[in-house]
């Protein structure tokens, strides 16, 4: 147990370390034709790379519909959250805060995906920008943040956060 948590640890160092090469980047192709396609922008993806983008998308997703039950599934048991200095260990831990955040009505999160790479099929990193709007209050709020992802039992599922306040 010890060793898959300095595993995901090591994960997320990796990650921090590059981000800041990831817009750049661009992981080799290893797709076969029956596994490759190509997205509305002409990108070709693997299947791994459409999992990857799918699970980003639901993280997302599911925590702007306020879903318990999706935004759970997505999430790896032994995430961390890491936000501006605090640090949450655990998928539990961050339920705890979801559920808080869920019961306050009258915001939306819109996202943008700035870019994505995985790593094989194994890991991947998305880096993003998401605005929590809350019109009753004339607030809205711009995230940066990291997602860092891995794939086990052929599930992709959250791994960390990474995220900053911006504004």
């Amino acid at each position: 147990m010890r060793k898959q948590h300095y595993a995901l640890a090591g994960l997320v160092l990796a990650a921090g370390m590059i981000v800041p090469g990831v817009a750049s980047a661009s992981a080799p192709d290893t797709a076969s034709a029956e596994t490759a396609s190509v997205d509305a922008n002409g990108k070709h993806q693997t299947r791994c790379e459409r999992e990857f983008d799918a699970a980003v998308h639901e993280d997302n997703d599911a925590y702007n519909a306020r879903d318990v039950d999706r935004y759970t599934a997505i999430l790896n048991p032994r995430m961390i959250f890491f936000f501006d200095g605090k640090t949450n260990y655990g998928r539990d831990a961050i339920m705890d805060q979801a559920r808080k955040d869920f019961a306050v009505p009258g915001w939306t999160w819109t996202y943008s995906i700035k870019s994505e790479i995985v790593y094989g099929c194994t890991s991947g990193i998305a880096v993003m920008e998401a605005h929590s709007i809350f019109p009753a209050r004339g607030t809205d709020h711009l995230f940066t943040f990291t997602m860092s992802l891995v794939r086990e039992h052929g599930k992709w599922t959250v791994a960390a956060d990474t995220v900053h306040l911006s504004s």
